[in-house]
Protein backbone atom coordinates (compact mmCIF):
# COMPACT_ATOMS: atom_id res chain seq x y z
CA UNK A 1 0.00 0.00 0.00
CA UNK A 2 3.38 2.20 1.11
CA UNK A 3 4.58 1.45 -2.75
CA UNK A 4 1.25 2.45 -4.22
CA UNK A 5 1.04 6.03 -2.24
CA UNK A 6 4.47 6.81 -3.24
CA UNK A 7 3.74 6.37 -6.99
CA UNK A 8 0.50 8.43 -6.86
CA UNK A 9 2.40 11.31 -4.82
CA UNK A 10 5.19 10.91 -7.32
CA UNK A 11 2.60 11.56 -10.32
CA UNK A 12 0.71 14.42 -8.92
CA UNK A 13 3.47 17.17 -10.40
CA UNK A 14 3.22 18.09 -13.80
CA UNK A 15 4.88 16.76 -16.74
CA UNK A 16 6.26 20.45 -17.63
CA UNK A 17 7.83 21.23 -14.37
CA UNK A 18 11.17 21.43 -15.70
CA UNK A 19 10.24 24.20 -17.51
CA UNK A 20 8.04 25.31 -15.19
CA UNK A 21 11.24 25.66 -12.90
CA UNK A 22 13.43 27.02 -15.58
CA UNK A 23 10.88 29.94 -16.25
CA UNK A 24 10.26 31.31 -12.50
CA UNK A 25 14.00 31.20 -11.45
CA UNK A 26 14.67 33.40 -14.66
CA UNK A 27 11.99 35.47 -14.17
CA UNK A 28 12.83 35.74 -10.15
CA UNK A 29 15.94 36.14 -11.03
CA UNK A 30 16.99 33.75 -8.15
CA UNK A 31 17.37 30.55 -8.48
CA UNK A 32 13.96 28.41 -7.50
CA UNK A 33 13.66 24.85 -6.74
CA UNK A 34 10.50 22.63 -6.44
CA UNK A 35 11.37 20.57 -3.73
CA UNK A 36 9.76 17.51 -2.28
CA UNK A 37 7.87 17.78 1.03
CA UNK A 38 11.22 15.10 2.45
CA UNK A 39 13.25 18.00 0.90
CA UNK A 40 13.97 16.16 -2.27
CA UNK A 41 14.71 18.12 -5.44
CA UNK A 42 11.82 17.48 -7.97
CA UNK A 43 13.55 18.79 -10.52
CA UNK A 44 17.38 19.47 -12.06
CA UNK A 45 18.98 22.79 -11.01
CA UNK A 46 22.03 24.24 -13.09
CA UNK A 47 24.01 24.25 -10.12
CA UNK A 48 22.09 21.89 -7.79
CA UNK A 49 25.46 21.20 -5.21
CA UNK A 50 25.99 25.69 -4.96
CA UNK A 51 22.22 26.25 -4.55
CA UNK A 52 21.86 22.95 -2.01
CA UNK A 53 24.67 24.75 -0.44
CA UNK A 54 22.69 28.33 0.48
CA UNK A 55 19.48 26.98 0.56
CA UNK A 56 18.32 25.77 3.80
CA UNK A 57 17.37 22.03 4.61
CA UNK A 58 14.29 21.49 6.04
CA UNK A 59 11.65 23.67 4.33
CA UNK A 60 8.79 23.60 6.93
CA UNK A 61 10.51 24.21 10.38
CA UNK A 62 12.65 26.68 11.83
CA UNK A 63 16.01 25.27 10.14
CA UNK A 64 20.28 25.75 10.44
CA UNK A 65 21.79 27.35 7.79
CA UNK A 66 24.08 25.67 4.99
CA UNK A 67 26.53 28.41 5.22
CA UNK A 68 27.11 29.27 8.72
CA UNK A 69 25.17 26.65 10.64
CA UNK A 70 23.24 28.52 12.71
CA UNK A 71 19.30 28.61 13.21
CA UNK A 72 17.18 31.01 11.48
CA UNK A 73 16.43 33.69 13.34
CA UNK A 74 12.87 34.19 15.26
CA UNK A 75 11.70 37.68 14.72
CA UNK A 76 9.67 39.15 13.04
CA UNK A 77 10.86 39.53 9.48
CA UNK A 78 9.98 43.45 8.32
CA UNK A 79 8.71 42.47 4.93
CA UNK A 80 5.88 43.38 3.50
CA UNK A 81 2.84 42.46 3.07
CA UNK A 82 2.08 40.61 6.49
CA UNK A 83 1.09 37.80 4.52
CA UNK A 84 4.43 37.11 2.95
CA UNK A 85 5.93 36.55 6.19
CA UNK A 86 5.82 33.47 6.87
CA UNK A 87 7.21 32.25 4.21
CA UNK A 88 10.54 34.09 4.68
CA UNK A 89 13.55 32.29 6.69
CA UNK A 90 16.53 34.59 7.97
CA UNK A 91 19.84 32.93 9.38
CA UNK A 92 21.79 35.31 11.95
CA UNK A 93 23.96 36.18 8.81
CA UNK A 94 21.02 38.05 7.45
CA UNK A 95 20.62 35.45 4.40
CA UNK A 96 17.37 35.24 3.06
CA UNK A 97 15.18 32.49 1.86
CA UNK A 98 11.66 31.85 0.39
CA UNK A 99 10.04 28.25 0.89
CA UNK A 100 6.42 28.53 -0.19
CA UNK A 101 4.31 25.31 0.54
CA UNK A 102 2.28 23.62 -1.90
CA UNK A 103 -0.74 22.16 -0.74
CA UNK A 104 -3.20 20.23 -2.13
CA UNK A 105 -6.26 19.49 -0.68
CA UNK A 106 -4.79 20.97 2.53
CA UNK A 107 -1.86 18.71 2.29
CA UNK A 108 1.56 19.90 1.97
CA UNK A 109 3.19 17.89 -1.20
CA UNK A 110 5.89 19.82 -1.29
CA UNK A 111 7.70 23.69 -1.39
CA UNK A 112 8.58 26.20 -3.53
CA UNK A 113 12.15 27.17 -2.48
CA UNK A 114 14.35 29.74 -3.00
CA UNK A 115 18.12 29.99 -3.35
CA UNK A 116 19.75 32.09 -0.29
CA UNK A 117 19.69 35.61 -0.93
CA UNK A 118 21.91 38.50 1.18
CA UNK A 119 19.18 42.05 2.23
CA UNK A 120 21.50 43.92 4.09
CA UNK A 121 18.58 45.65 5.68
CA UNK A 122 17.77 43.35 8.11
CA UNK A 123 21.12 42.48 9.10
CA UNK A 124 20.27 45.57 11.78
CA UNK A 125 17.03 43.54 13.28
CA UNK A 126 19.00 40.84 14.76
CA UNK A 127 19.86 42.16 18.45
CA UNK A 128 21.35 38.34 19.50
CA UNK A 129 24.76 38.00 18.90
CA UNK A 130 26.77 37.66 15.46
CA UNK A 131 28.49 34.69 14.19
CA UNK A 132 32.39 35.33 14.00
CA UNK A 133 33.58 37.22 11.19
CA UNK A 134 35.56 34.53 9.33
CA UNK A 135 36.71 34.02 5.66
CA UNK A 136 33.79 31.55 4.88
CA UNK A 137 30.93 33.65 5.78
CA UNK A 138 32.75 36.36 3.88
CA UNK A 139 32.60 34.24 1.14
CA UNK A 140 29.27 33.31 1.56
CA UNK A 141 27.98 36.62 1.60
CA UNK A 142 29.97 37.72 -1.27
CA UNK A 143 28.32 34.92 -3.49
CA UNK A 144 24.94 35.45 -2.29
CA UNK A 145 22.87 37.87 -4.56
CA UNK A 146 21.35 41.11 -3.05
CA UNK A 147 17.82 41.97 -3.36
CA UNK A 148 15.45 44.28 -2.01
CA UNK A 149 12.82 43.67 0.16
CA UNK A 150 10.22 44.90 -2.47
CA UNK A 151 12.26 42.94 -4.78
CA UNK A 152 12.07 39.63 -2.50
CA UNK A 153 8.32 40.03 -1.46
CA UNK A 154 7.13 40.56 -5.21
CA UNK A 155 9.33 37.22 -5.56
CA UNK A 156 7.73 35.29 -2.86
CA UNK A 157 3.57 37.10 -4.00
CA UNK A 158 4.70 35.04 -7.16
CA UNK A 159 5.67 31.92 -6.20
CA UNK A 160 2.50 31.96 -3.83
CA UNK A 161 0.28 32.55 -6.86
CA UNK A 162 2.49 29.11 -8.60
CA UNK A 163 2.22 27.15 -5.62
CA UNK A 164 -1.87 27.73 -5.45
CA UNK A 165 -1.92 26.70 -8.81
CA UNK A 166 0.42 23.94 -8.99
CA UNK A 167 -1.53 22.64 -5.54
CA UNK A 168 -4.79 23.03 -7.10
CA UNK A 169 -3.60 21.38 -10.14
CA UNK A 170 -2.50 18.55 -7.81
CA UNK A 171 -5.51 18.03 -6.11
CA UNK A 172 -7.68 17.50 -9.51
CA UNK A 173 -4.79 15.40 -10.54
CA UNK A 174 -5.42 13.07 -7.54
CA UNK A 175 -8.73 13.02 -7.85
CA UNK A 176 -8.90 12.18 -11.44
CA UNK A 177 -6.30 9.39 -10.64
CA UNK A 178 -7.76 7.98 -7.34
CA UNK A 179 -10.91 7.59 -10.14
CA UNK A 180 -8.99 6.11 -13.04
CA UNK A 181 -7.49 3.54 -10.58
CA UNK A 182 -11.32 2.68 -9.20
CA UNK A 183 -12.36 2.55 -12.30
CA UNK A 184 -9.41 0.06 -13.39
CA UNK A 185 -10.36 -2.25 -10.40
CA UNK A 186 -14.17 -2.28 -11.05
CA UNK A 187 -13.00 -3.43 -14.56
CA UNK A 188 -10.68 -5.90 -12.96
CA UNK A 189 -13.17 -7.25 -10.72
CA UNK A 190 -16.30 -7.34 -13.64
CA UNK A 191 -13.78 -8.93 -15.84
CA UNK A 192 -13.42 -11.98 -13.47
CA UNK A 193 -17.15 -11.83 -12.66
CA UNK A 194 -17.51 -12.14 -16.74
CA UNK A 195 -15.15 -15.20 -17.46
CA UNK A 196 -14.89 -17.08 -14.10
CA UNK A 197 -17.00 -19.51 -12.49
CA UNK A 198 -18.92 -18.08 -9.60
CA UNK A 199 -18.61 -21.19 -7.26
CA UNK A 200 -15.35 -22.80 -8.16
CA UNK A 201 -13.00 -20.26 -9.57
CA UNK A 202 -12.10 -21.55 -12.59
CA UNK A 203 -12.99 -20.52 -16.12
CA UNK A 204 -16.60 -20.18 -17.03
CA UNK A 205 -17.82 -22.29 -19.97
CA UNK A 206 -18.11 -18.92 -22.33
CA UNK A 207 -14.61 -17.85 -21.42
CA UNK A 208 -13.31 -21.50 -22.06
CA UNK A 209 -15.11 -21.38 -25.15
CA UNK A 210 -13.88 -18.02 -26.28
CA UNK A 211 -10.32 -19.54 -25.27
CA UNK A 212 -10.62 -23.04 -26.89
CA UNK A 213 -11.73 -21.27 -30.32
CA UNK A 214 -8.41 -18.76 -30.03
CA UNK A 215 -6.29 -21.90 -29.66
CA UNK A 216 -8.46 -23.94 -32.49
CA UNK A 217 -7.96 -21.18 -35.08
CA UNK A 218 -3.84 -21.06 -34.11
CA UNK A 219 -3.26 -24.64 -33.92
CA UNK A 220 -5.05 -25.26 -36.97
CA UNK A 221 -2.96 -22.57 -38.77
CA UNK A 222 0.45 -23.42 -37.16
CA UNK A 223 -0.19 -27.18 -37.43
CA UNK A 224 0.18 -27.50 -33.89
CA UNK A 225 -0.95 -30.24 -31.38
CA UNK A 226 -4.25 -29.23 -28.61
CA UNK A 227 -6.03 -31.72 -26.90
CA UNK A 228 -9.26 -31.15 -24.88
CA UNK A 229 -10.53 -33.07 -22.14
CA UNK A 230 -14.12 -32.92 -20.23
CA UNK A 231 -14.47 -34.44 -16.82
CA UNK A 232 -17.80 -35.19 -15.77
CA UNK A 233 -18.60 -35.92 -12.02
CA UNK A 234 -20.94 -38.69 -10.60
CA UNK A 235 -23.53 -38.81 -8.49
CA UNK A 236 -22.73 -34.69 -7.78
CA UNK A 237 -26.89 -34.29 -8.14
CA UNK A 238 -27.66 -37.14 -5.68
CA UNK A 239 -24.88 -35.27 -3.39
CA UNK A 240 -26.88 -32.32 -3.51
CA UNK A 241 -30.19 -34.40 -2.99
CA UNK A 242 -29.22 -35.99 0.02
CA UNK A 243 -26.31 -33.86 1.71
CA UNK A 244 -27.10 -30.08 0.21
CA UNK A 245 -26.10 -27.73 -2.47
CA UNK A 246 -23.41 -26.78 0.16
CA UNK A 247 -21.65 -30.18 0.21
CA UNK A 248 -22.35 -30.13 -3.74
CA UNK A 249 -19.62 -26.61 -3.35
CA UNK A 250 -17.46 -27.97 -1.79
CA UNK A 251 -17.32 -30.90 -4.00
CA UNK A 252 -16.66 -28.81 -6.89
CA UNK A 253 -14.22 -26.68 -5.58
CA UNK A 254 -12.31 -29.57 -4.58
CA UNK A 255 -12.25 -31.07 -7.79
CA UNK A 256 -11.75 -27.85 -9.32
CA UNK A 257 -8.53 -27.03 -6.41
CA UNK A 258 -7.16 -30.93 -7.77
CA UNK A 259 -7.42 -29.89 -11.32
CA UNK A 260 -5.67 -26.41 -11.69
CA UNK A 261 -3.16 -27.84 -9.26
CA UNK A 262 -1.96 -30.75 -11.53
CA UNK A 263 -1.99 -29.10 -14.82
CA UNK A 264 0.16 -26.59 -16.07
CA UNK A 265 -0.21 -22.25 -16.24
CA UNK A 266 -0.63 -22.50 -19.76
CA UNK A 267 -3.34 -24.95 -19.67
CA UNK A 268 -6.99 -23.75 -19.02
CA UNK A 269 -9.50 -25.40 -16.42
CA UNK A 270 -13.49 -24.56 -16.93
CA UNK A 271 -16.54 -25.48 -15.59
CA UNK A 272 -18.66 -25.73 -18.56
CA UNK A 273 -21.61 -27.34 -16.75
CA UNK A 274 -23.45 -28.18 -13.57
CA UNK A 275 -21.31 -31.13 -12.78
CA UNK A 276 -18.85 -31.02 -16.58
CA UNK A 277 -15.18 -29.68 -16.02
CA UNK A 278 -12.65 -28.92 -19.49
CA UNK A 279 -8.99 -28.97 -19.56
CA UNK A 280 -7.76 -26.94 -22.80
CA UNK A 281 -4.50 -28.57 -23.05
CA UNK A 282 -2.26 -25.77 -25.74
CA UNK A 283 0.94 -27.47 -27.69
CA UNK A 284 -0.01 -30.83 -26.37
CA UNK A 285 -0.85 -34.83 -28.26
CA UNK A 286 -3.50 -36.97 -26.51
CA UNK A 287 -1.27 -38.97 -25.33
CA UNK A 288 0.74 -36.04 -23.34
CA UNK A 289 -2.38 -34.94 -22.25
CA UNK A 290 -3.26 -38.84 -20.86
CA UNK A 291 -0.63 -38.69 -18.38
CA UNK A 292 -1.52 -35.41 -16.87
CA UNK A 293 -5.04 -37.18 -16.34
CA UNK A 294 -3.08 -39.81 -14.88
CA UNK A 295 -1.63 -36.88 -12.44
CA UNK A 296 -5.12 -35.78 -11.80
CA UNK A 297 -6.23 -39.24 -11.06
CA UNK A 298 -3.89 -39.36 -8.35
CA UNK A 299 -5.04 -36.50 -6.55
CA UNK A 300 -8.86 -37.35 -6.95
CA UNK A 301 -7.99 -41.03 -4.86
CA UNK A 302 -5.93 -38.65 -2.73
CA UNK A 303 -8.90 -36.37 -1.77
CA UNK A 304 -11.02 -39.35 -1.58
CA UNK A 305 -8.47 -41.00 0.58
CA UNK A 306 -8.57 -37.79 2.88
CA UNK A 307 -12.57 -38.19 4.33
CA UNK A 308 -13.06 -34.36 3.41
CA UNK A 309 -16.07 -35.52 1.46
CA UNK A 310 -19.30 -37.19 2.88
CA UNK A 311 -19.34 -39.40 -0.45
CA UNK A 312 -16.54 -40.74 -3.31
CA UNK A 313 -15.55 -38.69 -5.95
CA UNK A 314 -15.91 -40.95 -9.46
CA UNK A 315 -15.26 -38.87 -12.75
CA UNK A 316 -15.80 -40.00 -15.87
CA UNK A 317 -13.37 -38.44 -18.67
CA UNK A 318 -13.42 -38.03 -22.64
CA UNK A 319 -10.02 -36.96 -24.51
CA UNK A 320 -10.16 -35.74 -27.84
CA UNK A 321 -7.11 -33.39 -30.10
CA UNK A 322 -7.28 -31.70 -33.30
CA UNK A 323 -6.85 -34.76 -35.24
CA UNK A 324 -10.13 -35.45 -34.60
CA UNK A 325 -11.37 -32.83 -37.43
CA UNK A 326 -14.28 -31.87 -35.22
CA UNK A 327 -15.61 -28.49 -35.33
CA UNK A 328 -15.95 -28.18 -32.32
CA UNK A 329 -13.96 -30.32 -30.08
CA UNK A 330 -15.59 -29.45 -26.90
CA UNK A 331 -18.56 -31.20 -28.04
CA UNK A 332 -16.18 -33.88 -29.35
CA UNK A 333 -14.77 -34.25 -25.94
CA UNK A 334 -18.16 -34.67 -24.48
CA UNK A 335 -19.08 -37.17 -26.81
CA UNK A 336 -16.30 -39.01 -25.89
CA UNK A 337 -16.87 -38.79 -22.29
CA UNK A 338 -20.56 -40.12 -22.80
CA UNK A 339 -19.18 -42.88 -24.29
CA UNK A 340 -16.99 -44.10 -21.72
CA UNK A 341 -18.14 -46.29 -18.99
CA UNK A 342 -17.90 -45.29 -15.55
CA UNK A 343 -16.16 -47.20 -13.21
CA UNK A 344 -14.52 -46.05 -10.10
CA UNK A 345 -11.98 -43.18 -10.16
CA UNK A 346 -11.07 -41.90 -13.31
CA UNK A 347 -12.36 -43.58 -16.35
CA UNK A 348 -11.51 -42.37 -20.01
Amino acid sequence: MGGRCEDLAERLWPENLQEVQDGLSKSAGIPVLFAHVSGRPLAACEDLTAFCRTFTRSVALSRPCLGCGRLSADRDVAIAPDRLRSLFYVCPLGLTDIAVPIKAAGEVIGHLVTAQTRLGDLLSLDDGPRPPDSEECSSLLAEAPTRTEAELAAVAAGLSTVAWLTGSLAASRRRNLRLADHIREQNRYFQQYVTTDAVTGVANRRHFCSSLHAETVRARRYKRSLSVAVLDVEGFRRTNDEFGHDVGDVMLRNIAECLVSTVRQTDLVGRVGGDEFAILFPETTRAEAMIALGRIHGQIDDLNASGELPVEVRVTVGVVDRSAEADDLLTAAMKAEQQARPLAGVTV
